[in-house]
Parts: structure tokens; C-alpha cells; sequence
């Protein structure tokens, strides 16, 4: 089995299909016509598959047709990449650049597709050496209500129950050719919130008359902050941001109402919760050192995510199997970033990765969420063999 070989030979046809779908980029839960499109290409490669999961997602199968092992550890293994475009103008003027004004692939979810479809085209290819199943997930919504969750509770992981599921994203920060790796925790968990701080209105000549709730929330912002340097180990990272705050309608008016939000993002669910209980406390406490109130209202995001250290160490040997040693990162520090494959890792044991797209002549990395982002395309080659040889290796696994 030469997987490069494999790769070689179908990249240029990878390649085509990833960009179609830049060119053709849908929001979150309006991924219409960018699961017909896969669904098209798997139907093309004669693999088993079902529309419209949780939404516009697609899970695929390969039944692997080899004999299994008699201390066989795992049997099937799932394979995700997520499917939705960002509100965001396209500026890099590549020739198949977005067709739809206002949204683009800007965080390589484009890219995520055509690497799953040409492994799942190469593990189709191989099953009759594959000595269990390999389960296909294309997910909707991952950037807005976590369609991850979605297609768990649709029932993706079952029938065959998934033993395992890997995923990768791309890293504008890492040359390409190169994977990087990362044990236990690499994304934060997070949480949004909205603080409501109730005063008394009065003319601005007379504040005493009044409870002026921008100077509450004021404080109440400030404080916030000491969750962070006094409630918190150094050790232990969060992050608390506001982001918006709207109060009052008239310079001579000391303002009734002050509304602000933001998010609160940590490393495990644990410290996200305490973190929520202390802005409750904080803020409530505040308020009223001001005579004001203050309602605080929360609301959920991505939990924490966070890889299964004895999958990511069967992925680094496909990898080491397959690749020079150089060419193997590892993430030295966690994320403080959100991804909603941590529902997987919740769920299953789970590994997620990043490949690097970095072009070798371009010395300033791109970023996430931009509309210059152009990652190189030789991450297709790296993100195929990464998840063709992780798979083979996970189910050669023995008890």
C-alpha cells in the first residue's frame, strides 16, 4: 500500500472539488448546495451515505471487508470536517475566489471537506483491507450553534458505534508539509454573557437624584477583570472579554440602563463554571455597592476540548511512519479559542490536529477569519495522509 502514491494521483482531482466549494461558500445551516455537492462526489466513489443529518450534514461509510483481529481494540473510526463559510468579503482575488458577495471560506472549512472526501475516496479504495469501518462525518453549523452536537444526538456515533473519531484543522502559522499535535487539553471552553445594570434616570445637573448605572457597570467591568488575577491560579488560564456596551440616550441624562456582553473562555468545564459563578457575584455585588442592580443572564458555548493522549500518540506514529521527524509539530500551549469537535472528544475518545498551509515563500502568516486567507493547498497532501495512515494505524491497534 504506497498511501502516497494514492494521494499523488488524486490530489489535482482534490484539489478541484476544494476549490468549488471556495467558490460556492453557504453560511451555517444553509449549507444546501454544499452537501450536494459531497454527496455527488460520494456517490461518484460508490460510498454509502446519508443527507440532511442535523441539518444539511452528511455521514458516510466505508465497511472495511478485512479480517479482524482476534484482540482488535477499535473498529470503527469517525473522520470529521465541518461544512459552513463566515459573513466575510473575500480579498485575495484567486481566480476561484467566492461567487456570493459578503461570505467566504475563511477559515478552511473548504479545505477540511476535500481532505475527508480524498480519504474517504483512498480508504473506499482499501477496504478490502481495512479490518473495520471508517464512519464520514461532514458537519453543518460549527460556527454558529455547534452542529457537532447536532449530529451526536442524531445518532452519527451509532450504528456502527464509533470507537474513535479524529479531525484536523488547518494553521495558517505552520509551513506546510507539516502536521502539529497536541495531548490533553487544546481548546477552551466558553461561555456568553449579557449584564443588565438598573439605575435610576435623573438630570445630569443633579446625579444625586439619581443611580447612574454607566458608572455601575463601569466598575462592574473593571472588577470583572480581578476573576482573572484573584480568583484564578496563573496557572490555570481564562480569559473574561467584553465586547459591546450600550447605555443611555442623551449627554444630559444619567442613564437608567447600561447594557453590556462578552464571553468567558477556559481551559476545562470546571473553571468555566466557577468563572461563571464569580461573574454573577462580582457583578451583582457591584451593583449594589452603587445602589443599582444587576441581571446576568448566561448562555453556553463550545465546552472544552480536549484530545484523548493515547489516540493523538497512534496518530504521531502513522505519522513518524510516514513523514521526516522535522516535520512533526507540537502545539506547546493550548488555545484559548472555541471548536465544537470537543463534543466528540466528550463524547469518544478523540484527537484533533493541524496542518500547516503556511506557503514556504511567504514569511508572514495569515489568520483565521480574514479575507486574505489563502492557504496553500499542499495542506490537501498532508491532511490525506495524516488521516488515511491514522486510521489504518487505529485499527491495527490490539488490546
Amino acid at each position: 500500500m504506497d498511501v502516497r502514491k494514492q494521494i499523488n494521483e488524486i490530489f489535482q482531482e482534490i484539489i478541484d472539488i476544494r476549490r468549488k466549494l471556495h467558490a460556492n461558500p453557504e453560511l451555517s445551516e444553509k449549507e444546501i448546495q454544499t452537501s450536494k455537492i459531497i454527496s455527488q462526489y460520494l456517490k461518484q466513489y460508490g460510498i454509502e451515505h446519508e443527507t440532511e443529518i442535523a441539518g444539511h450534514g452528511i455521514v458516510a461509510i466505508v465497511k472495511g471487508k478485512g479480517n479482524h483481529l482476534t484482540d482488535q481494540k477499535y473498529f470503527t473510526i469517525g473522520i470529521r470536517a465541518d461544512m459552513d463559510a463566515l459573513p466575510i468579503e473575500e480579498k485575495t482575488a484567486v481566480f476561484f475566489q467566492s461567487r456570493t458577495a459578503g461570505i467566504m471560506h475563511a477559515c478552511g472549512h473548504d479545505i477540511h471537506m476535500a481532505v475527508l472526501l480524498g480519504t474517504a475516496r483512498i480508504l473506499k479504495e482499501l477496504e478490502k483491507e481495512l479490518s473495520g469501518n471508517v464512519k464520514f462525518f461532514f458537519e453543518p453549523a460549527e460556527e454558529t450553534i455547534g452542529g457537532a452536537k447536532q449530529m451526536i444526538e442524531a445518532g452519527c456515533l451509532t450504528k456502527p458505534e464509533v470507537d474513535a473519531v479524529i479531525g484536523l484543522h488547518i494553521a495558517p502559522e505552520l509551513e506546510e508539509g507539516k502536521v502539529q499535535f497536541r495531548k490533553g487539553k487544546m481548546n477552551a471552553a466558553s461561555t456568553e454573557f449579557e449584564i443588565t445594570i438598573q439605575g435610576e434616570a435623573c438630570h445630569g445637573a443633579h446625579p444625586e437624584k439619581g443611580i447612574d448605572s454607566i458608572v455601575a457597570a463601569s466598575s462592574v467591568i473593571g472588577a470583572l477583570q480581578s476573576i482573572i488575577t484573584r480568583n484564578l491560579s496563573p496557572t490555570n488560564p481564562g480569559v473574561i472579554t467584553i465586547g459591546q456596551i450600550h447605555g443611555g440616550n442623551k449627554n444630559n441624562v444619567i442613564a437608567k440602563e447600561t447594557v453590556f456582553s462578552g464571553i468567558i473562555r477556559a481551559l476545562d468545564n470546571h473553571t468555566r463554571d466557577y468563572m461563571k459563578e464569580r461573574v454573577k457575584t462580582v457583578s451583582e455585588s457591584m451593583a449594589e455597592a452603587f445602589g443599582a442592580k444587576a441581571e446576568v443572564t448566561f448562555t453556553d458555548s463550545y465546552p472544552a476540548l480536549v484530545n484523548d493522549e493515547e489516540i493523538v500518540s497512534i496518530l504521531e506514529a502513522a505519522a513518524l511512519k510516514a513523514m521526516d521527524r522535522q516535520d512533526i509539530c507540537y502545539l506547546r500551549e493550548p488555545s484559548l479559542g472555541a471548536d465544537d469537535f470537543s463534543y466528540f472528544s466528550q463524547a469518544v475518545k478523540s484527537a484533533y490536529f493541524n496542518i500547516g498551509c503556511l506557503k514556504k515563500d511567504e514569511p508572514i502568516p495569515q489568520a483565521l477569519h480574514s479575507g486574505w486567507l489563502n492557504p496553500s493547498e499542499e495542506c490537501v497532501r498532508t491532511g490525506m495522509l495524516i488521516e488515511v495512515l491514522g486510521v489504518m494505524e487505529l485499527l491495527g491497534q490490539r488490546l
